[in-house]
């Protein structure tokens, strides 16, 4: 089986006869229609019916079109790089990072770094760290960015930025001059938490927190009554009610910005680092470590301008 042939078979699918397959190709209609009737011969498969001039796929070409997706992404992205290198551009830069950095430093930061890189592809997703880890793992990226460095003999990491963990409120639940002061773990004591996902390393060392301090809460101890998956929508639930968040302060301090929430530093807590993690095998490309250090010198004048206000 030849990669030629999963393209003549996949341009069929998509174009629904010979002669839309051809135009997709940029070859004849004869070519075409010869190259499918040789690839049913070779592998022994009908893969479409004929009927007033379309083509109808069978139930086996549906099974090879979904087993063979992955090997013709694989090939599309393997002659963009080809062009790329031709034309002179540097090989694309695919990226995986934690929502809450790619909502409130990831922009600012590409943005800057794209002034010196302006011909360089960039492929960005978000995952949370666990799945930041298996797309490492599995090369379907070179970078990641996440609060919590994973722990992966595999993988390298980098210390960005260490940023304290927060505790978001609504508009009033404490005085205007209480406001991005530290709060004791105390305060806390009967307080109903928003907190992410048990699979979320600041979820559990929330957990762990609390579990800590139950001798002094003992009384009337925090109560963990609605979990989510991401930073920002905790911050949505608190603006609706729904209780107290200890979140990042990205999360934080953007909400008290955009949401008219309060937010004070939990030092109990202790501080999430911002991290950029690599395959240690392969180490860093020089524009990996290039967005790195822009999104260092990002956050470090986010921090600081946001918690001055």
């Amino acid at each position: 089986m030849r990669l030629r042939d999963l393209e003549i078979f996949h341009a069929v699918l998509q174009a629904g006869s010979v002669t839309g397959a051809a135009r997709l190709l940029h070859i004849s209609q004869p070519a075409a229609s010869k190259a499918l009737q040789q690839i049913e011969r070779q592998w022994g498969i009908v893969l479409f019916t004929r009927s007033a001039g379309q083509l109808y796929p069978t139930e086996a070409a549906r099974q090879m079109e979904t087993a063979s997706q992955g090997m013709l992404g694989q090939l599309d992205e393997v002659k963009r790089l080809a062009v790329g290198l031709r034309c002179g551009e540097e090989q694309a830069l695919k990226v995986v990072t934690t929502p809450a950095i790619a909502q409130q430093l990831l922009p600012q930061a590409l943005g800057q770094w794209r002034r010196r890189h302006a011909q360089v592809r960039c492929e960005l997703a978000t995952q949370h760290t666990r799945e930041i880890v298996d797309a490492l793992l599995l090369h379907e990226a070179e970078l990641g960015f996440t609060l919590s460095p994973p722990m992966h003999p595999a993988l390298a990491t980098r210390t960005l930025l260490r940023m304290p963990l927060m505790v978001l409120a609504p508009e009033g639940y404490w005085t205007r001059d209480c406001h991005n002061m530290a709060l004791p773990l105390s305060a806390l004591a009967g307080v109903r938490l928003v907190a992410l996902g048990v699979h979320d390393p600041l979820a559990r060392h929330l957990d762990s927190l609390l579990a800590s301090a139950e001798q002094h809460l003992r009384d009337n101890p925090a109560h963990i009554i609605t979990r989510v998956q991401t930073y920002p929508l905790a911050a949505a639930l608190v603006q609706a009610g729904e209780g107290l968040a200890v979140v990042d302060a990205l999360t934080a301090y953007t909400a008290s910005a955009t949401q008219g929430l309060m937010a004070r530093p939990l030092p109990a807590a202790g501080e999430l680092m911002l991290s950029a993690v690599w395959r240690r095998k392969e180490g860093r490309s020089r524009i990996a470590q290039s967005l790195a250090d822009n999104l260092a010198r990002q956050a470090a004048q986010w921090l600081e301008l946001a918690s001055d206000v």
